[in-house]
């Protein structure tokens, strides 16, 4: 009988060491094919492309005009009869009114691309996080497992003192009660586990069901992490990418005023003329060739001025949404320090009470050796070393959450 309690709590001591594993590699490839393989991530990939196919648009000039026409009658000059009329023309806007524009188009798409930067920051963020969450429900089943084969053998030693006459039938009915319990819950996780796993498969975009490599000890759990509190996010892919906006409506608005100035046309024009017959003439019959050059006036003003006031609010509106986008990100650098220092407390309060709840099992367990009494005590220590078990991976899960979070945020 004694050698069996010392073993349940050498399986208590242990239970939490397991095979040792190197996984950076493996979470690594997972965010690699995340990133390779995302549908949102691909339409902003897709969405970064057609800003980019805008620039070209925005600084080519006008297609140039050809026109023709045949007179049904000619009409009669000094050199002869002009049967037709060719014209070419082609109109430039004022200087620097294409380049503005340009410019205005460059910058949206730069936006684009630092949109795109964020949503990548984002996926692997995901990715990370949902690994997580699997690793936790992992462990909390491997948790549950150990106690389940534990109660197991707690059942059998109450049996056996049972029939010995050492201990009541409620004893042998309360380790089932508890081992039902935890059946219950073990099933409850592993339910979880699968739905954590769809929705983990789900971001890599990839088949549901396919299973999910996860470490196999805690050393992806140890890491620590420092961070600059007061970090700017000046230069952050959501800051930037308000920034690149409200540049683009500055070149916005230089290209609605100098689109409001004159416009340039150049042009030529050719005539075939008929040579007179029966007539010697200078220059009979030459065709005629004619430069032209155009202006256009703009003397309706109001689109041009509320062309130029649009771009100009656009410019504010952009301006408020860096601030609140700055507002944001230090909110959630706020959060994750929090997260981050709420988990390293509760790490260090539940590793020592793990390692007393053991202690006092040892105890209880040697003194439940001439006294059936202490029974319920041993069962509900092994239940309280169970919860810390569950509450200390809690803990290192939320502490590696905050580390992917700080590292998304660049801290």
């Amino acid at each position: 009988m004694r050698r069996s309690l010392l073993l349940i709590a050498a399986f208590l001591l242990f239970s939490g060491t397991v095979r040792s594993q190197i996984i950076t590699k493996e979470l690594q490839t997972y965010i690699n094919f995340a990133i390779a393989n995302n549908p949102e991530l691909k339409a902003m990939d897709l969405k970064y492309q057609q800003a980019l196919e805008m620039v070209p648009q925005a600084k080519a000039l006008p297609d140039p005009n050809f026109s023709a026409g045949v007179f049904i009658q000619p009409i009669e000059t000094r050199v002869g009869a002009q049967k037709a009329k060719l014209s070419l023309s082609q109109l430039f806007p004022w200087f620097g009114t294409l380049g503005a524009k340009e410019q205005q188009a460059s910058s949206q798409a730069h936006a684009q691309y630092l949109n795109y930067l964020d949503a990548k920051g984002k996926t692997e963020l995901k990715v990370k996080l949902s690994y997580l969450d699997l690793i936790l429900m992992d462990r909390k089943i491997f948790f549950t497992q150990k106690r389940v084969e534990i109660l197991d053998l707690l059942e059998k030693q109450s049996l056996t003192r049972f029939e010995n006459n050492q201990s009541s039938m409620v004893n042998v009915l309360y380790v089932q009660m508890l081992k039902e319990e935890l059946i219950a819950k073990l099933g409850l996780f592993q339910d979880k586990k699968q739905t954590l796993q769809s929705a983990f498969n789900k971001i890599l975009n990839r088949d549901l069901k396919i299973a999910v490599e996860l470490p196999t000890d805690d050393s992806f759990l140890l890491q620590q992490a420092s961070f600059d509190t007061e970090f700017s996010f000046n230069e952050h892919a959501r800051v930037n990418s308000w920034i690149a906006m409200k540049e683009a409506g500055s070149f916005g608005e230089k290209a609605a005023k100098l689109s409001g100035l004159p416009k340039i046309g150049i042009g030529l024009d050719y005539a075939i003329i008929a040579e007179r017959k029966n007539m010697d003439l200078a220059d009979n019959g030459n065709d005629a060739i004619m430069p032209m050059i155009s202006v256009s006036i703009p003397l309706f003003r109001k689109k041009y001025k509320s062309a130029v006031k649009l771009n100009q609010l656009k410019q504010v509106q952009f301006e408020q949404l860096k601030i609140e986008e700055l507002n944001r990100l230090e909110l959630e650098k706020q959060k994750a320090i929090e997260e981050y220092s709420t988990g390293r407390r509760e790490l260090k309060v539940y590793q020592n009470l793990l390692i007393k709840a053991k202690q006092s099992f040892e105890i209880l367990t040697s003194s439940y050796e001439t006294s059936s009494s202490r029974y319920e005590e041993v069962l509900n220590m092994q239940q309280k070393i169970w919860i810390y078990e569950q509450k200390q991976i809690e803990a290192q899960v939320m502490i590696q959450k905050s580390i992917a979070k700080f590292q998304y945020l660049g801290l």
